[in-house]
């Protein structure tokens, strides 16, 4: 199993689908995982779904989504922004065969957000709160990745392309 982490807007999904091409495995996305998984009947997306269980009750369900992917052990998983805020989830993504860290440069990241709107958690702030955030989700990233990816403007075939040669380095 392959996982991609990173930061919101990182490229995980994209790079995951690609991915998935390339190597003709299949591709996950536990954001999607959880609105299909625990958000049928309530019509919510993951965000909602956070906002309605509260913390705990969300990191308990995307403990479950990585538990339950993990188990077939073949694939790509594109885990959440925020998952590297969950010791447990992150404890059973490191059973993973390899960890990628898409590590995007702050301010690319920061743009992307700011064109997405900010989630609730950074509205007081933003600038100030994203540093925060970035530096310590990214010292976290980098300590449990296999492979990092270091990303400044480069389009998503060519990050691919850096991937699918780590991929065979690390072989």
């Amino acid at each position: 199993m392959i996982v991609l982490m990173g930061i919101k807007h990182s490229g995980k999904t994209s790079i995951g689908k690609l991915l998935s091409k390339t190597l003709n495995l299949p591709f996950q996305d536990l954001d999607i995982l959880l609105e299909e998984q625990f958000s049928k009947e309530r019509k919510l997306n993951f965000r909602e779904l956070y906002l309605k269980l509260g913390e705990f009750g969300f990191r308990e369900l995307e403990t479950a989504a990585i538990t339950n992917t993990l188990i077939h052990k073949k694939g790509i998983l594109a885990l959440g922004g925020g998952t590297i805020d969950n010791p447990q989830a992150i404890k059973i993504a490191k059973e993973a065969d390899i960890l990628v860290f898409l590590d995007v440069k702050e301010s690319i990241l920061y743009q992307r957000i700011k064109k997405n709107g900010f989630p609730s958690f950074l509205e007081k702030s933003p600038e100030k709160l994203f540093h925060e955030l970035f530096l310590r989700r990214r010292l976290l990233y980098k300590d449990i990745a296999t492979i990092t990816i270091n990303i400044t403007d480069e389009k998503s075939e060519e990050i691919l392309d850096i991937l699918i040669k780590k991929l065979e380095e690390n072989q």
